[in-house]
């Protein structure tokens, strides 16, 4: 894989005791607090790994992998009257007024360009100082969300909205790629900012820890993570990070007649396209512009300039529904695409092409019911191992029982945790009751490390069905408190990704 080759990253425990393990090594803190990764000299990464190992605080190591952006910069196009917006946008429908309350979209990226002609009279957009202009990228992916009415170059999906480029150092000697640390840090800052919407056109074949503890760490915030699906299709169409997390929204590109773009990944992943051809962007005059016209606008093409139009999209529907859940804006995102390719969820197009007047329509009754507690796909979010340093609430523990709907996807929200406490002594019956689907349910107890490990099971129903209500019941045999850890999983072979389902304990 590709990395930084000076420099490793250290996940531990976040807690007085792993800052004071990082204390005697020279680290940088990744992110925000309540989070736990660092960056370490390569040289000095096992011995740091092995002092926290000691006391029980290490919970992963990993190469500081690189990403890199998703356009194709480098292949000038030129096409037909770029009206890509119409596409997404009906030009009779108006967007919110934009207000300091609005939703902000942060544009984790190259940085941008702000004394470009484009942002004229647009007192809403801004950017982290500190990092050079020195690739077109950042500029270009911001235009397409946000350029403003003004009567210069181009109109954004959301025109004059609320709108924060993040810059991103690039690493040395590279064709401006930036370092796993690099992008946790980047959606911290976007986090730390007040985004709703965090825009990432960027992307590995190498999963970075510490930027997915960052977007989870977003998404347990109400933000919601938006990256391109990647530009390599016809090199092999491997999964791209940050985009094939669960939780995140993952964008694919399509042509102006529709089609999936040839360049556009393809996987289960896929949430919805966007146009990705031909798109006309705002590029820094300043630099040498990609289709050699040096006129400060550029065509370009990648699913990098896709993902954006999603992000201004959301933050629309966001700031016109926030009767809406997070995840609910999602599925009207999601579910508000016109579908372009066979009916219904494909790989390449996903639900479809962005449509705002469809999602802002679609009746909250026709959508999923909101899915509660997430990010809770494993033990270890549950836990608090990887961010906020404690235990999730307990869901039941004790007394009357408790009852929860909630959702699965297989992909993007393929487990969901929940911990309960049993007193000594005393036990607890749990069901998963389907509503929509087969899941499965199993308990863990305390000394569980993840939902695969078996050793730390206690109790398993796995009925096949979607009509069989899945059933058991945990003792705790000791004599003071304990928590459990209840698991639902989807099961079963199903052409829909999603479950919906009751939990009942007590």
């Amino acid at each position: 894989m590709r990395a930084d080759p000076d420099t490793w990253i250290v996940g531990a425990v976040p807690n007085a005791a792993s800052a004071k393990v990082a204390g005697r090594f020279a680290t940088h803190h990744i992110g925000l607090r309540g989070t736990g990764g660092y960056t370490v000299a390569r040289s000095q990464a096992r011995a740091f790994a092995n002092a926290l190992k000691a006391k029980h605080l290490l919970v992963y190591a990993q190469a500081n992998v690189l990403r890199k952006t998703l356009s194709m910069p480098d292949d000038p196009l030129s096409g037909p009257p770029n009206n890509w917006r119409a596409t997404v946008a009906d030009p009779s429908l108006m967007p919110p007024p934009v207000t300091p309350q609005s939703p902000l979209i942060a544009l984790v990226d190259a940085a941008a360009d702000m004394t470009h002609p484009e942002w004229t009279g647009d007192p809403n957009v801004a950017t982290l100082p500190g990092t050079p202009v020195d690739n077109p990228h950042g500029t270009a992916t911001m235009s397409v969300a946000v350029a403003p009415q003004n009567g210069i170059g181009i109109l954004g999906v959301w025109p004059g909205a609320r709108a924060l480029n993040v810059p991103l150092k690039t690493s040395p000697g590279t064709d401006g790629e930036i370092t796993c640390a690099e992008s946790g840090d980047g959606i911290a800052k976007a986090v730390a900012n007040g985004a709703s919407v965090i825009n990432m056109s960027y992307g590995s074949p190498s999963r970075c820890a510490a930027e997915w503890v960052q977007i989870y760490f977003a998404v347990a915030k109400g933000i919601i993570p938006v990256a391109a699906a990647g530009n390599e299709f016809e090199d092999g169409n491997p999964l791209e990070f940050p985009a094939s997390l669960p939780h995140v929204v993952t964008v694919a590109a399509t042509t102006p007649q529709d089609k999936s773009a040839e360049f556009s990944n393809a996987n289960d992943a896929v949430d919805l396209s966007a146009p990705g051809v031909d798109i006309m962007t705002a590029v820094p005059p300043a630099l040498p512009d990609p289709d050699k016209a040096q006129d400060g606008y550029s065509l370009q093409s990648g699913t990098s300039f896709s993902a954006p139009m999603v992000s201004a999209a959301i933050a629309w529907v966001r700031a016109a529904r926030p009767d809406l859940t997070p995840d609910r804006v999602v599925q009207a995102i999601r579910l508000g695409a016109r579908d372009v390719a066979k009916p219904g969820w494909d790989p390449l197009t996903g639900f479809g092409v962005l449509n705002v007047g469809n999602s802002l329509n679609l009746p909250a009754d026709k959508l999923p019911i909101p899915d509660p507690l997430e990010p809770n796909d494993n033990i270890v979010w549950v836990k608090g191992k990887l961010f906020n340093g404690k235990r999730a609430p307990a869901i039941w523990s004790g007394g009357a029982p408790k009852r929860l709907n909630a959702l699965l996807d297989e992909q993007e929200d393929p487990v969901d945790v929940y911990r309960i406490v049993i007193a000594g002594g005393k036990s607890a019956k749990v069901s998963v009751i389907p509503r929509f689907g087969d899941p499965s349910l199993e308990v863990f107890n305390s000394s569980a490390i993840g939902v695969s490990d078996e050793a730390g099971r206690v109790a398993v129903s796995e009925h096949a069905g979607s009509k069989k209500t899945e059933r058991v019941t945990v003792k705790n045999t000791g004599t003071s408190s304990h928590s459990y850890y209840v698991a639902v999983k989807p099961q079963g072979d199903s052409r829909y990704q999603e479950r919906e389902y009751t939990l009942r304990v007590g």
